[in-house]
């Protein structure tokens, strides 16, 4: 099974699937926080490949603010899930919010970063969901419990508006 999507030449869902629990079991050894941000696109395109092309270009728009160990991975269209191995939830936020103003800036006319067909700016909403994981855990099962609980957050960030940031609760 491929690890890349094709498109975005991003980690896919099944790499990050198979990076969260290696992630988790490190975490937990050096004592860390592992962070989940669930990014989704407020407004996607009823067009396949207008979303294709608004996914790589957000996904430009996002990799240069993160660090090397850092696993953005292309869930679906519109949808992102970003791995932060080492980061607590304040530290999360301030990177949500980063990323968050990231995709709404729209690269000026002629930026040698700017993709050749740059969409207009985008809105995303980001849930945001971290623990600290501890020896007595099965690191396969949490890695889904934590999807799970970062897709919940996200399903509260989309009920309260377009554009927001959302931490479970």
């Amino acid at each position: 099974m491929p690890l890349r999507e094709g498109d975005t030449r991003l980690p896919n869902r099944a790499a990050a699937l198979d990076q969260l629990p290696r992630a988790l079991s490190l975490a937990e050894r050096r004592g860390l926080t592992v962070t989940l941000l669930w990014i989704v696109v407020d407004q996607p395109s009823a067009r396949h490949d207008a979303q294709q092309r608004a996914d790589l270009d957000l996904a430009h728009r996002l990799l240069p603010r993160l660090r090397t160990h850092e696993m953005l991975t292309h869930w679906g269209p519109g949808q992102f899930l970003l791995l932060l191995p080492d980061a607590d939830v304040p530290s999360a936020l301030v990177l949500a919010s980063d990323l968050r103003q990231l995709a709404g800036a729209v690269p000026p006319e002629g930026a040698a970063d700017a993709p050749a067909a740059a969409v207009a700016a985008t809105s995303i909403s980001i849930g945001v969901h971290g623990r600290r994981p501890h020896g007595a855990q099965d690191w396969r099962e949490l890695a889904a419990e934590m999807v799970i609980a970062v897709q919940r957050v996200l399903e509260i960030t989309v009920a309260n508006g377009p554009g927001r940031i959302e931490i479970e609760p």
